[in-house]
């Protein structure tokens, strides 16, 4: 008796839940129905000031630089908005006439933001994050840049945009939905490998490090931390990595890498801690390492600038238990989410071609771009529920 009165309190809730997202998103519709319509589309042969908008993370922004160089390479002037972690792996970068920092921790962040990069006129500015889900933060910074073209996937319900291109394809590279907004803008693209540019003071750092700690040895370099607790490896695993390496591989010298609190607190036999403060006082020691693991996409992506070998390890959720009604009812709340989502941004599209409407495939999304990557792919809901032996041996077959 007592379980039928939780599994109606969950369906309760659940259609609750389903009601009040509805009309929210129903308001969100209504304020955005006044957001007014950017001017026709001008000449494209007169743009020649550009801006990406990416506000994300580093591995985004990493992914990102051979479309910076592209568009740099076919005449224009190329600026960029993102968060600062993301802003420091430009530094050097050639490509880049300026940068604009995005903050939106708190509300006068994003208006200071918006301030600032109202400042500015651009011809054309493109919206580049890759997933479709709604961050409403970074949807309002982009209707108020002043720009004559915004260009965006799937935003046709949006009237700011003036360019929405339809992209639903689940198992692409993040690389290849560059590349069409490359082919939208007719500007030819070959390679596509990343850039990312080595400071020689932390070159030099890393090299005192290697003289002091690791030469003459081989050495790994391990990144157990990714930016969520669900993609972290357990401290069992770690151990265990450490000793495959101190049993069968003793001509590497194991480096950690990290930070916070958890890196602080690490403390492993027979391994070393590089101590960094941001992302690029790792990057030469990613470069000239023989081998990386991580669970970390952003330091995989900084391997594959580098072609370091490296082995990533990802992971797929799983589909809920059809046992666990709560379960159930939790993920098709997430879905319903995301469709009203969709429909509030692509409606348009949507409706009228009924595209697919399939979460993207993580694993595919964010395959390494490096000829000597290997990904570890595993359905989980978590990293840590892997088994250790099971991930060992994983690892065994490519080092």
């Amino acid at each position: 008796m007592k379980r039928k009165i939780k599994q109606l309190n969950w369906k309760r809730n659940l259609i609750t839940k389903k009601i009040k997202y509805f009309i929210f998103m129903k308001f969100l519709s209504f304020i955005f129905f006044f957001v007014k319509r950017r001017k026709e589309i001008i000449n494209p042969d007169t743009v020649k000031k550009v801006l990406i908008i990416r506000n994300d993370c580093i591995g985004d922004m990493i992914v990102t630089t051979p479309f910076i160089r592209c568009l740099s390479n076919a005449g224009y002037k190329v600026y960029i908005s993102s968060r600062k972690s993301s802003l420091d792996i430009l530094d050097g970068n050639p490509y880049i006439s300026d940068c604009f920092l995005y903050q939106d921790r708190k509300l006068n962040n994003l208006v200071d933001s918006i301030r600032t990069i109202r400042k500015h006129q651009f011809d054309l500015s493109i919206d580049a994050r890759f997933h479709r889900r709604l961050d409403l933060k970074h949807l309002i910074f982009c209707c108020l840049i002043k720009t004559n073209i915004l260009l965006s996937y799937n935003k046709s319900n949006i009237k700011a945009f003036n360019i929405s291109l339809p992209y639903y394809k689940t198992n692409d590279h993040v690389t290849n939905q560059l590349k069409y907004y490359l082919d939208n803008l007719n500007i030819k693209h070959d390679l596509f490998n990343y850039d990312i540019y080595i400071n020689p003071s932390q070159n030099q750092n890393v090299t005192d490090f290697i003289n002091r700690y690791i030469y003459p040895n081989k050495f790994v370099v391990i990144n157990p931390f990714g930016g969520s607790e669900y993609r972290c490896l357990s401290g069992s695993q770690l151990q265990g990595i450490c000793d495959l390496f101190k049993k069968h591989y003793q001509d590497y010298k194991i480096v950690l890498i990290g930070e916070g609190k958890k890196f602080e607190k690490l403390s492993l036999l027979d391994t070393i801690k590089f101590k960094s403060e941001t992302i690029m006082d790792v990057t030469p020691l990613i470069k000239r390492a023989d081998l990386v693991i991580s669970v970390d996409t952003s330091i995989v992506h900084i391997a594959s600038a580098f072609s370091t070998k490296c082995i990533s390890i990802y992971m797929e959720p799983l589909a809920p238990n059809l046992v666990n009604l709560k379960s159930i009812y939790s993920r098709e709340y997430s879905d319903y989410k995301y469709l009203r989502q969709d429909l509030f941004l692509d409606g348009k599209y949507i409706k009228k071609y009924k595209p697919r409407l399939e979460f993207q495939i993580n694993k595919d999304l964010w395959a390494p771009n490096n000829i000597n990557g290997r990904q570890l792919v595993y359905d989980a809901n978590s990293i840590e529920s892997v088994e250790v032996q099971k991930l060992l041996e994983s690892i065994k077959k490519y080092i």
